[in-house]
């Protein structure tokens, strides 16, 4: 019994990605570099003495979800709602309340920052389900 071999095309294999936009965009580059800042300015007040090494991560997810506000509102007024990501909004959110908790001890009631921007989610997709009907 002979085998068959698959059949070979003389076109290449384009990466998955081909057609997407891969590279980083001005935007980008700037906020991480802003989130790469924080880091360093954080972890040397922290070598310092001058924040504590407990509360130096808090202030990091609090100033994450900043950078993800500041991100969210910067694309809103340079692509319009067309380009406007609810994503880096909710995250920022997410991230400022879960920071603010820890920062001021109420660890027990931070998930329910989280099951409310949960449900938010679900009410605005059956909002937008019925608005394309």
């Amino acid at each position: 019994m002979t085998q068959q071999k698959p059949e070979q095309s003389n076109q290449t294999e384009e990466p998955y990605w081909h057609g997407r936009r891969h590279h980083r965009d001005v935007i980008s580059a700037i906020l991480g570099g802003v989130f790469l800042i924080l880091l360093g300015v954080l972890l040397f007040l922290a070598s310092q003495g001058i924040l504590s090494w407990d509360k130096w991560w808090q202030f990091l997810i609090m100033g994450l979800g900043i950078i993800f506000l500041i991100d969210s509102v910067i694309r809103y007024q340079k692509e319009g709602a067309r380009g406007f990501r609810i994503g880096r909004l909710i995250a920022g959110i997410v991230l400022i309340g879960v920071g603010v908790a820890f920062l001021l001890g109420n660890v027990s009631w931070w998930p329910l920052i989280i099951i409310v921007v949960g449900v938010a989610i679900i009410v605005g997709g059956l909002v937008r389900s019925r608005q394309n009907k």
